[in-house]
C-alpha cells in the first residue's frame, strides 16, 4: 500500500509538471505537503532539504547574476568596431558566450548578450540568439558551478559518498562545449536562413498593437477601405473587436463604429505610422506624457505576470508604464491586449519613463533588451571593476576549492550588498522564490524516489530488458533517461530524479560512480529540442521570431553532437584513461 501511495505521488507530480497548467512552484508545494501529510517522509528530513548547501549556492548565484548582467565590458567584447563578415561575427559572438557561460550563470549571460545580438546591423538576430542559448547551455557544463543541475547533482552525490570536483567537469565539459560551438558555426547559417530578399537591418519586429476608435472620430461611419486602413505601409488589420464580438478576418467594407478596437500586426519600429492616423488612439499615454520611452522586455519564466493578463496584474500601476504591443514568437494572438494571458517568453513593447530600468520589480519579472541610447542600470566604472574583481576571486576560490562552496556564494552576495552593488530592496525583488520551491521539491522527490526503491527498480528493469552491459551502454542509458526527463520536466528535477537511478546503473554494470554522476548532469542539461524546456530558450524565442520547427531542426543537430561528445568523453575517461581508478 505504501509503495502505491509513493507511485501516485510521483506520477501526480510528473503529470502536473508535464501538463504545464499548474505553476511549477505550486506543483512542488502541493507535492511536499502531500508527502508530509501522508507521512511518506519524516518532516525533519523534508525541512532539512531547505538547508542543502547546493540549494543555498544556487539561490545566491541567481541573485548575484543580476549584478553580472549589468557589466558593460561583457557586451563590448562581442563585436569588432571594424566591419566584419557574418561568419566572423558569429565566431566572435558565440566564442565569447561559451567562454563566459562556463563561469557565469547562463541566464545572466543570455540576458546580457541578447540585446547587442538583437540590434547588430550586420547579421540577423535569428542567426545569433538561438545559438547563444545553446552555447550558453553547453558552456555551463565546463565547471561544477556553471549550471544549477551541476551544483545540485554534485551536492547530492556527495551525500552518497561520491565526490565530484572542478577538474572532473573540465575535460568532458570543455570538449562537449567546443563540439557544440563548432557545429553551430557550420549549421546555423544553413538552418536559420533569413527569408529570401530580406536584409538583416530590415528584418521586421512583428508585434500585435491595439488601436481604439476615438468617440466622434472622422473614421466612424466609413469602411476600412475608405479610411485607407487596408493599405498601410508596415501594419495590417488582423482583428476588429466590437463589444464582446471579435471579427477576423476583417472585410475591407467593414464600417467602423464608436469604440471599435482594431488589432494591428506589424513592425513596431514604425508605430508612428499608426499614431499619425487621426481618430485612432494608440499609445495614448505616450501622447499625453512627455519623457516616456519605448522599452522591449521579455517575460521571465518565474515572473509573477505569467498566467495573468495586463488588466488583472494592474500592470500600469505596478510598473508605472503601459504595454502597447505584444509578440509571442511567430504565434498569432487574438483579442484585446489587456485581456491576453501572458506567457513566459512573451516580448512586450512598453512605454515607460527613463527610470523604468531602475525598478527592482522590473528586473525580477523581465529580461530587458537594452538598445543603443536607452538608459539602463549598467554599473559605473568603479562598480564594474569591483564586481569583476569579486567574481574573479569567487571563481579562483571555487576552482581550487579553498572555501566551502555554499559559504563562498554567501560571501559573494554579502559582499555585493556591503559594497552597494545590491540593495535590500533589490535582494527582496530578485530572490527566486519559485526556483527555491522547485529546488526544494526536487530534492524531496529525490529523497522519496530513493526511499521507495524506485531507483533500483528502474535501473534493474532497464538493464535486464535491454541487456545493458559495459560502460558505454550504461552511460548512454543514463543520458537518454536524463534527457527525456529534462525535456518533460525542469533540468533540476531531471538531474535529481536521474541521479539515484544512475548510481544504481553504476552498481549493476561496474561503471565508475563518478562517471554516472557526471552523465546525470550532462543529460539533465541536454534540453535543446523544445523551446519551453529551458528558460534561456524562452528568452530568445520572441526576440528571434523563432518557430517551433527552428528548435527542432537546429536543436536536433546540437543534441546529437552534445550527446555523442559527452558520452564518448565519459566512456574514455571511465575506461581506457581510467580517470577515476
Amino acid at each position: 500500500m505504501e509503495m502505491l501511495i509513493d507511485v501516485v505521488l510521483v506520477v501526480g507530480l510528473l503529470a502536473a509538471l508535464i501538463s504545464g497548467r499548474v505553476p511549477m512552484a505550486a506543483a512542488f508545494l502541493a507535492f511536499i505537503l502531500a508527502v508530509l501529510l501522508l507521512q511518506r517522509l519524516p518532516t525533519r528530513s523534508v525541512l532539512q532539504q531547505l538547508g542543502e548547501p547546493a540549494l543555498i549556492a544556487v539561490l545566491c548565484l541567481v541573485v548575484f547574476s543580476s549584478v553580472l548582467g549589468r557589466l558593460t565590458w561583457l557586451r563590448n567584447l562581442l563585436f569588432s568596431r571594424k566591419p566584419e563578415p557574418p561568419g566572423a561575427i558569429r565566431r566572435r559572438f558565440l566564442g565569447v558566450a561559451v567562454l563566459v557561460s562556463s563561469v557565469m550563470p547562463n541566464t545572466a549571460v543570455v540576458g546580457a548578450l541578447m540585446g547587442p545580438a538583437a540590434r547588430n546591423p550586420r547579421i540577423p538576430p535569428r542567426q545569433l540568439l538561438l545559438p547563444l542559448s545553446y552555447v550558453a547551455l553547453a558552456g555551463g557544463m565546463v565547471t561544477h558551478f556553471g549550471t544549477s543541475p551541476n551544483l545540485i547533482t554534485v551536492g547530492l552525490a556527495a551525500r552518497q559518498g561520491v565526490e565530484i570536483g572542478f577538474f572532473d567537469f573540465v575535460l568532458p565539459g570543455a570538449v562537449t562545449a567546443l563540439c557544440v560551438y563548432l557545429v553551430l558555426l557550420v549549421a546555423t547559417p544553413r538552418v536559420l536562413r533569413a527569408p529570401k530578399g530580406v536584409e538583416a537591418p530590415t528584418v521586421p519586429e512583428l508585434f500585435h498593437v491595439e488601436g481604439r476608435i476615438e468617440p466622434g472620430s472622422a473614421l466612424v461611419g466609413r469602411s476600412l477601405a475608405e479610411n485607407h486602413l487596408r493599405s498601410l505601409g508596415h501594419f495590417y488589420v488582423a482583428e476588429l473587436i466590437r463589444g464582446d464580438a471579435l471579427l477576423s478576418p476583417v472585410r475591407p467594407d467593414e464600417v467602423l463604429q464608436d469604440g471599435d478596437v482594431l488589432i494591428f500586426v506589424g513592425d513596431v519600429r514604425f508605430v508612428d505610422e499608426l499614431m499619425a492616423i487621426p481618430g485612432i488612439e494608440v499609445m495614448e499615454e505616450v501622447r499625453q506624457r512627455s519623457g516616456l520611452q519605448v522599452h522591449h522586455a521579455v517575460v521571465a519564466q518565474d515572473s509573477a505576470l505569467v498566467g495573468q493578463t495586463l488588466k488583472s496584474s494592474n500592470f500600469r500601476a505596478a510598473f508605472s508604464a503601459s504595454v502597447f504591443a505584444i509578440r509571442r514568437g511567430d504565434e498569432r494572438l487574438s483579442g484585446k491586449l489587456g485581456e491576453t494571458e501572458l506567457k513566459a517568453g512573451d516580448m512586450l513593447a512598453i512605454a515607460g519613463g527613463s527610470d523604468f530600468f531602475a525598478h527592482p520589480e522590473v528586473r525580477s519579472n523581465f529580461h530587458l533588451i537594452v538598445r543603443e541610447g536607452t538608459p539602463s542600470t549598467a554599473l559605473s566604472r568603479r562598480e564594474a571593476i569591483l564586481a569583476t574583481a569579486m567574481f574573479g576571486f569567487f571563481v579562483f576560490f571555487a576552482i581550487f576549492d579553498l572555501v566551502e562552496f555554499a559559504l563562498l556564494t554567501l560571501l559573494l552576495v554579502g559582499g555585493a550588498m556591503a559594497f552597494g552593488l545590491l540593495g535590500g530592496r533589490d535582494f527582496r525583488a530578485l530572490f527566486p522564490f519559485e526556483l527555491m520551491m522547485a529546488l526544494w521539491g526536487s530534492l524531496t522527490l529525490a529523497l522519496l524516489v530513493t526511499q521507495a526503491g524506485f531507483d533500483g527498480v528502474v535501473a534493474t528493469g532497464v538493464v535486464e530488458l535491454f541487456g545493458v552491459t559495459g560502460n558505454f551502454a550504461a552511460l548512454l542509458s543514463i543520458f537518454l533517461l536524463a534527457w527525456l526527463l529534462t525535456e518533460l520536466l525542469s533540468n533540476v528535477a531531471a538531474a535529481v530524479t536521474a541521479l539515484p537511478i544512475a548510481l544504481q546503473f553504476s552498481a549493476l554494470t561496474g561503471l565508475p560512480p563518478e562517471a554516472a554522476v557526471l552523465m546525470s548532469a550532462f543529460g539533465a542539461s541536454a534540453s535543446f529540442l523544445v523551446p519551453y524546456g529551458y528558460q534561456t530558450h524562452l528568452m530568445v524565442m520572441s526576440p528571434g521570431n523563432y518557430r517551433f520547427s527552428d528548435f527542432l531542426k537546429l536543436g536536433s543537430v546540437v543534441l546529437l553532437t552534445y550527446g555523442v561528445a559527452c558520452t564518448t568523453m565519459l566512456w574514455v575517461l571511465s575506461g581506457p584513461l581510467s580517470w577515476w581508478s
